[in-house]
């Protein structure tokens, strides 16, 4: 039977499918049984219910298997996956619908690396992407989906970041090893990328420790076209978030960055699209937006005027009270707030949660301002904090916003923070950062009074912390820049929001991963 096994599909134009060492083939022959043991091995995870015998796998190799190459439309495509020319798994797409462009993804990892979850994830991540290529490259493939039992919540994480989006759950739905668990449908739909445009890369700067912003990035991407790769830089080369990223960059301070050498650094390794994420380089980016777009190269930051009102607290303040918005009186002086009896002091320039002094009596006040750079003062006015993050488009107009109270919040940064329903206030931060001349993301923070009164405290004018909350509740803030900065057409797909509530807990997690490189040298 081997010598006269087929080896190519009919219905696929390209046979073999590879990339960083992983392959995959039409699925042989000589795998059968190999392919039975590890389906034997692991019931648990299948929905196959009693072990297959010899005879079985043979026979339908060649009653239902062989006959899949020579159709037009097979109901379902087949691959054996290998790892440097050794078998290590199998899989394809099943159950295949040819009129709308959709199948199922099934995937087997051979026993041995399905039990090492680091080894696991970081197969079935490059079996993900290859059979993204045979789905959407080879085939006009509208959607894959999988079905997958709540049993190994790190096989989600790497849907996810593939681009997958979690499209439904049937709570306690089968029972395994006598536990009723969930099933879980994950789906990844055709890029919206044109088909001919070649992979780019997505540099994100002064990445740190901003783990949850990578995968929201990563994930954006992703949907954009599978093969776009996250490149990340900071100034700190040991930096957490190295290892959340494609390639690092250390990169040098922006004082000794020149524009030429940054143009050549893009250049070099495909960069197409930026993302800037801390204060003080907002205005780097803003002065070289143009030249860096003349080269091909999007900059997710606003022009230098918006970036230098929003950086500078009392800019804005008074930027605000001229253009009929309601901020919270700010001054240089102490001795300007007349009447007030408590106060908050803070720096001028920058993040205000830096070494801020909250709720303090005038003589606290002076002391406090004593150890700032540059301080100002503002009146101490009692209500709950909450933040509204918005998107506004490449012509200038408000895409969409959602706002979420401060549950907990830790040196000014949201620990916990939860979506809420209140469109006015939305709307007001969506007038606005029009008014401020934003592009892109931006964070307003805002007190609401007992009596309901809003008043402006603050704007970041880059993608917030916390702001992973609303892109969770549809915000979809990196899928709208990548589509301006990538697109011919630059059509922005509506602003949907999820409904119900949404709330972000940030928590520390580990990373295990085979150690690819000697973090002592």
């Amino acid at each position: 039977m081997e010598a006269t096994w087929p080896t190519a599909y009919r219905a696929l134009p390209q046979q073999e499918f590879s990339a960083d060492g992983y392959t995959l083939l039409p699925i042989r022959w000589q795998d059968r049984q190999l392919i039975r043991q590890w389906r034997n091995e692991q019931l648990a995870i299948l929905r196959q219910k009693a072990p297959i015998t010899a005879e079985q796998q043979d026979q339908y190799f060649s009653q239902v298997v062989r006959p899949l190459f020579g159709a037009e439309q097979p109901g379902q495509l087949l691959f054996s996956l290998l790892h440097e020319d050794e078998l290590i798994g199998y899989g394809g797409l099943v159950h295949l619908d040819w009129e709308a462009g959709r199948g199922e993804i099934s995937f087997l990892l051979n026993t041995t690396r399905n039990a090492d979850v680091a080894q696991f994830k970081l197969d079935f991540a490059a079996y993900l992407r290859l059979l993204q290529q045979v789905a959407f490259e080879a085939l006009p493939f509208n959607k894959i989906n999988t079905e997958a039992y709540d049993v190994r919540p790190y096989l989600f994480e790497v849907l996810l970041a593939a681009g997958f989006v979690e499209e439904a759950r049937l709570h306690q739905h089968v029972r395994v090893d006598g536990t009723l668990v969930d099933t879980v449908f994950h789906a990844c739909f055709r890029p919206q990328a044109p088909l001919n445009a070649s992979p780019a890369a997505v540099l994100v700067t002064s990445i740190s420790r901003k783990v949850p912003l990578l995968r929201a990035v990563r994930a954006a991407a992703q949907r954009w076209h599978f093969a776009t790769r996250l490149l990340g830089a900071d100034a700190d080369a040991r930096c957490l978030g190295r290892h959340f990223v494609d390639e690092f960059w250390p990169m040098p301070p922006l004082r000794d960055l020149s524009l030429d050498d940054l143009l050549a650094h893009c250049r070099k390794h495909h960069v197409k699209a930026i993302i800037p994420t801390r204060d003080g380089e907002l205005l780097f980016w803003a002065k070289h937006r143009t030249a860096l777009a003349e080269a091909g190269v999007a900059v997710l930051v606003s022009e230098a005027t918006a970036v230098e009102l929003c950086l500078d607290k009392l800019l804005f303040a008074r930027h605000l009270a001229a253009h009929g918005f309601s901020a919270i009186p700010t001054a240089l002086q102490r001795t300007e707030l007349a009447g007030t009896q408590q106060y908050v002091v803070k720096e001028r320039f920058g993040a205000g949660s830096v070494s801020l002094g909250l709720n303090l009596t005038a003589e606290a006040a002076d002391t406090h301002a004593a150890t700032l750079h540059s301080p100002v003062y503002q009146p101490f006015v009692a209500g709950r904090e909450l933040s509204v993050d918005v998107y506004v488009d490449a012509q200038g107009r408000a895409h969409g916003g959602v706002a979420r109270h401060r549950n907990e919040v830790h040196h000014g940064e949201s620990q916990v923070t939860t979506t809420v329903e209140h469109p006015a206030l939305v709307a007001q931060c969506q007038r606005l950062a029009e008014n401020l001349g934003i592009y892109g993301p931006a964070v307003f923070q805002v007190l609401e009074t007992p009596a309901g009164e809003l008043h402006f405290i603050e704007c970041n004018a880059r993608f917030g912390g916390a702001s992973t909350a609303s892109v969770a509740a549809g915000l979809r803030v990196f899928d709208w820049f990548l589509r301006e900065a990538l697109s011919p057409d630059k059509v922005l797909l509506p602003f949907q929001p999820r409904p119900g509530q949404w709330r972000q807990i940030r928590f520390p997690a580990d990373l295990v991963a085979p150690a690819a490189e000697d973090l002592d040298q």
